[in-house]
């Protein structure tokens, strides 16, 4: 059977910069309006105005990149560090199920009007994808893609923190039937700017009716469930003729945020971590895969990469929370300074940022850290077996207790233990706060020798045909050469 008209085969890589349509509207009470049209999404030109803050209502164009989105799904999700701590290379595996399904099932094809300044490339859903799957995986996509992609737009557009998924813990000020709740928002998280909660559901389809929009919108309606004040954020991801999003706020439409203060809001990140211990845990959970996947990969396959220091203002090319390497002139100037056979210590001598890196077997990827990132997130993941060992004491698995035991069974205790753990966690969140900030400090005086038992040699990932994208703390880089770059 042959492909639909006008079928395109042109996958997803890591050079294009890509747009995509935004479509912000603020209610009170919470009322998502009708879809758009597929002729209203392709006239969208406008920039996204405001960098780090909700902007006016309107419809907004914004072009960013595959790096960003590939960061986006590395971190979003539920919490399932405690259950690789002790088998980490599984979480090799898990960054491999995030990765893949977006470009098996994401194409890109030329915009036929582009937008000044614009990109001139949109995704769309492959084929396959929209005639060739089963109506289950293209469910599970559609739930994958809104996660994604409300991770993009909260973080990388309007600023928001690093996220928690509410499988995993419950936010502040939620009351005690949360954690027994089964309907609740997806993520939530601190907007450093402000310190305001957001609660965010995401939803994600081909088609994505308002029917389910409104449904997110009643599970974002927490009611009793949260005393503490909250913002309400529902992101839909629609993948109907291209990929636009539709972000609907519970606020009063006349009211729009200001400018974040203290600069953009990856700038923010990176200034918070430095003495806010609960944004330091936020960022360790979030990064936790990466340093998983890092200390299961043998130490001969670990590298060391120079990247610059942060220099604010319009030199640093990002790319939402991400630095583009390739257009970043700190990193371009430390590297032409330390030459051929650098050293890591020679990178701290001219203010760099050395990150370990490592090249995730099966993938196209490489990911890696700074020490003081590496370190916070050792003395978490230390935190994380200890009291999983404490849970395992308390509550034995269906194996340990009656044989293998039912489907049901396994379920129950499974969510007794993940329950127990999040409890341990709440109950002993001071003690977990000390120690990824010590871990934190301690990574910054340490050398990889006696961090990770490495002494990695420095490499240029950019020379061995690797696009790269940094921030402060954290590597991503993905391989040129093994992508599709032809764009008929």
């Amino acid at each position: 059977m042959l492909p639909p008209a006008g079928a395109v085969d042109a996958v997803v890589s890591a050079p294009d910069s890509f747009d995509v349509p935004v479509f912000v509207r603020r209610s009170a009470p919470l009322e998502p309006v009708k879809r758009p049209k597929p002729v209203v999404v392709a006239q969208v030109k406008e920039p996204w105005p405001s960098p780090g803050a909700v902007p006016p209502d309107g419809a907004y164009l914004v072009t960013t990149t595959w790096r960003d989105l590939l960061d986006a799904a590395t971190t979003v999700g539920r919490d399932i560090a405690p259950w690789l701590v002790a088998v980490p290379r599984l979480a090799r595996r898990e960054i491999m199920a995030r990765r893949h399904p977006l470009g098996a099932y994401l194409a890109r094809q030329k915009t036929t009007s582009p937008a000044p300044g614009g990109a001139g490339t949109e995704i769309v859903p492959s084929v396959v994808y929209t005639h060739g799957t089963e109506g289950s995986m293209r469910s599970a996509f559609g739930y994958h893609v809104g996660m994604t992609m409300a991770e993009w737009a909260c973080r990388s557009l309007m600023g928001l923190g690093p996220t928690t998924h509410a499988e995993s813990a419950a936010p502040p000020g939620a009351a005690p039937q949360w954690r027994t709740t089964r309907s609740l928002p997806d993520l939530f998280g601190t907007h450093p700017s402000s310190a305001e909660l957001w609660l965010v559901e995401a939803k994600g389809g081909r088609w994505l009716p308002d029917r389910s929009r409104r449904k997110g919108a009643r599970q974002l309606d927490v009611g009793a469930l949260m005393t503490a004040p909250h913002r309400k954020v529902l992101c839909g991801t629609s993948l109907e003729k291209r990929l636009f999003m539709m972000i609907d706020v519970e606020d009063e439409p006349s009211v729009p945020d200001g400018p974040p203060t203290g600069g953009a809001a990856a700038d923010l990140d990176e200034d918070l971590v430095q003495d806010d211990d609960e944004a330091l845990l936020g960022l360790a959970q979030a990064r936790m895969l990466t340093y998983l996947a890092l200390v299961s990969i043998p130490r001969d396959g670990l590298r060391a990469v120079a990247v610059g220091s942060p220099q604010p203002g319009p030199a640093r090319r990002r790319s939402g929370l991400v630095t583009l390497l390739e257009g970043d002139e700190g990193t371009a100037a430390l590297r032409r300074e330390l030459g051929g056979g650098a050293t890591v210590d020679a990178i701290g001598r001219r203010q760099g940022v050395d990150m370990l890196v490592g090249r995730l077997p099966g993938t196209d990827l490489m990911l890696g850290m700074s020490r003081r990132l590496f370190g916070a997130c050792r003395e978490l993941a230390w935190e994380d077996r200890r009291l999983a060992s404490a849970v395992d004491d308390v509550l034995p698995t269906v194996r340990q207790a009656a044989g293998w035991g039912t489907e049901a069974q396994s379920e129950r205790r499974t969510r007794e233990r993940a329950e127990a753990l999040q409890e341990g966690r709440d109950r002993e969140g001071g003690i977990r706060r000390g120690a990824v900030r010590r871990g934190f400090s301690r990574g910054r005086a340490e050398s990889w020798a006696q961090l990770a038992d490495v002494s990695p040699r420095v490499v240029v990932p950019a020379a061995e045909g690797f696009l790269e994208a940094a921030t402060r703390d954290t590597y991503l880089a993905v391989e040129e050469h093994a992508l599709d770059l032809d764009l008929g």
